[in-house]
């Protein structure tokens, strides 16, 4: 690897950054194709208040090409872009940013298809199970929407706010008229699988981001969590013989996608 003044800027905004693996595997993945030193992916740590000057910035970094966006900043960075994707708009966060010739910042998501391809990858078909999904944020949106899309049979939405599980749901009945999701689960109902679409665990000291029993009455428990890889939820569905899923093959599964989008072949 050799960096120099030719070398293009590709980088990972989020907050915190200190466990990001997405430096990690994606400059292995140039490195692989023989292009790590044309371009390098760099951790830029930037709190949510600083972000719209940051994204200024990047705007007139002449030898910048784009970004990975973790959390929390997906559904800021959709309303800082100049231009959003179909996808992007529908689910309203950007997990990729790619700046255009002319200065122009274009967003787009790959979260959903990323944690589907994960899936897929470990042998795990979404086609006709019941799914639930715990958040409504930027990613779980991606999922939720990428879970319908690729036939998901039924689809439970949990957050913390109601009011924003409804607002998902309703966005996914307007695009999905006939997919079926709802925002409440009655405990006898067999989960298929569970699915953390929150931040929750990704410090030690975060609560579980699902019960228990939501936990005992699924047979497959995946995360979005990517660092630590395994997390207090896996754990705990580990202790109950649940089945597990880490948060690793959906960033993986997208890391090409995201190289294409900024432009990288």
């Amino acid at each position: 690897m050799r960096v120099n003044g030719a070398t293009r800027l590709l980088g990972l905004i989020g907050d915190p950054v200190l466990q990001a693996r997405t430096p990690e595997l994606a400059n292995e993945l140039l490195e692989q194709r023989q292009q790590l030193g044309k371009y390098i992916v760099l951790p830029w740590h930037v709190k949510s208040e600083s972000l719209p000057g940051f994204v200024r910035a990047l705007r007139i970094t002449e030898n910048f090409d784009g970004a990975v966006v973790t959390m929390p900043h997906k559904a800021q960075m959709a309303t800082l872009v100049d231009e959003l994707t179909p996808e992007a708009r529908l689910v309203g966060a950007v997990n990729v940013v790619r700046r255009n010739s002319d200065g122009r910042l274009e967003g787009t998501v790959l979260d959903g298809e990323g944690f589907v391809g994960g899936l897929l990858g470990a042998g795990h078909s979404v086609i006709g199970k019941t799914c639930a999904l715990v958040g409504a944020g930027g990613a779980a949106s991606a999922i939720a929407f990428a879970l319908a899309r690729h036939g998901c049979g039924s689809l439970y939405l949990l957050n913390r706010t109601e009011t924003k599980a409804q607002a998902l749901c309703s966005r996914l009945k307007t695009v999905f008229p006939d997919f079926p999701v709802e925002v409440c689960l009655s405990p006898d109902c067999p989960i298929d699988i569970a699915i953390n679409g929150t931040s929750l665990g990704m410090r030690p000291d975060d609560a579980l981001p699902m019960s228990h029993a939501l936990v005992r009455q699924s047979a497959l428990i995946a995360e979005c969590v990517i660092a630590p890889e395994m997390t207090r939820l896996l754990t705990l569905a580990k202790a109950e013989n649940r089945r597990i899923h880490t948060g690793v093959p959906m960033l993986t599964a997208q890391l090409k996608m995201m190289l294409s989008f900024m432009g990288i072949t």
